[in-house]
């Protein structure tokens, strides 16, 4: 256990963040910074529960002392984990409270995810944008981190919200990833992250789901901010790296200002056969580029940046394919512009067989005094 004090402005602002710090005397109060699920390792069939939570004291002269543990129960179900850390704990205590939910792979394949959530989305007092994470390897250990003095829930929490502004992950929350799995218009894609070598938390795409499981494929970061592209969501578009292969002189970067994305379905009638083009036009200023650059135009690069874009989104729609993840929400288009298609076939072969086709066309509008 360690302890620390800190001021009482930060201690408030922990507080608000869990929307009833004005209900619960702060000495007695029990923060949950964090909460892990995994398989038990004595007992397959039981999920392992872990919580870090943070205890409030009040020291004196307007401080107070901040204990920070890890504290573990197993269980069938994720209500008996909680029942049995509320017995464990001094205090008030609900896990449904937790600024962030890590579940390790091997647990989020085996066990369906609304089955781990329903107690947290209903719980009166839920904290329902708390983030969510699938954790290469066992979830625990990540949440057992220890980075300086910063509750790990925060660094990770830091991490993502960055991570979003740049559209490298999804905005994913408890309340998105019910949503989605509840009223399956579309399959989910979490964050997936890894304790590196150096002990410290990294972010290495995103996880794709099916229906209820995790597939066990992911995208990378560069993959996904395709895959968000081609859905359509956009918050700050990133800086795009082109590179090739063969010749490093070629490698350039596009700061990528604004992004147009445009999709149609089409079926056809005798054959049956689904098609989806997904048409996405990035447009941007060059940040940097190899070799000399005056001997290539901004026409040139836009070819080279738009065939090595639809190039990696091809890889892109072959691996939520291959998982079987409808990320691109076909199902519900589908279901809207041809209602009774879906009467008479059944959705998975289909899947299978849809042929999508994605366009992705840069437009370099300035070369930033590099040419």
């Amino acid at each position: 256990m360690k302890k620390f004090t800190i001021v009482v402005s930060c201690i408030f602002i922990l507080l608000s963040m869990t929307g009833c710090w004005d209900q619960t005397n702060l000495n007695k109060k029990r923060i949950i910074n964090g909460i892990s699920f995994d398989i038990d390792e004595q007992n397959p069939e039981n999920i392992q529960g872990a919580v870090r939570e943070l205890n409030l004291r009040g020291s004196g002269g307007g401080q107070f002392d901040l204990s920070d543990e890890i504290i573990e129960a197993d269980g069938v179900s994720v209500s008996k984990i909680n029942n049995e850390l509320v017995n464990k704990i001094s205090g008030d205590m609900d896990i449904s409270k937790a600024f962030l939910v890590l579940v390790g792979e091997d647990l989020a394949k085996q066990e369906s995810i609304s089955s781990l959530f329903e107690p947290i989305v209903r719980s009166k007092q839920g904290y329902l944008t708390s983030k969510v994470a699938i954790t290469k390897g066992k979830a625990s250990e990540i949440l057992s981190l220890q980075i300086s003095k910063s509750p790990i829930a925060f660094y990770i929490l830091n991490l993502f919200e960055n991570a979003e502004k740049e559209t490298h992950i999804p905005k994913a929350n408890t309340f998105t990833l019910w949503s989605e799995v509840v009223d399956k218009e579309k399959d989910a894609m979490i964050p997936y992250i890894q304790k590196s070598d150096l002990n410290r938390v990294e972010l290495l795409g995103t996880a794709l789901f099916k229906n209820d499981y995790y597939t066990g494929e992911v995208l990378s970061i560069d993959q996904t901010s395709l895959a968000l592209f081609m859905q359509g969501k956009i918050e700050k578009p990133p800086v795009m790296q082109i590179t090739n292969d063969n010749e490093k002189t070629d490698e350039f970067s596009v700061f990528v200002e604004k992004v147009k994305q445009k999709s149609d379905l089409t079926v056809d009638k005798s054959s049956g056969k689904v098609q989806l083009t997904i048409k996405v036009d990035l447009y941007g200023r060059l940040q940097s580029l190899a070799g000399s650059p005056k001997k290539v135009t901004n026409q040139e690069l836009d070819k080279k940046a738009s065939t090595f874009l639809t190039e990696n989104a091809k890889e892109v729609t072959e691996i939520i394919k291959e998982a079987q993840s409808d990320i691109l929400a076909i199902q519900k288009q589908l279901n809207s512009k041809y209602p009774d298609f879906l009467k008479n076939h059944e959705w998975e072969k289909v899947y299978k067989e849809i042929e999508i086709t994605p366009d992705v066309n840069m437009h370099i509008q300035s070369s930033s005094n590099l040419k």
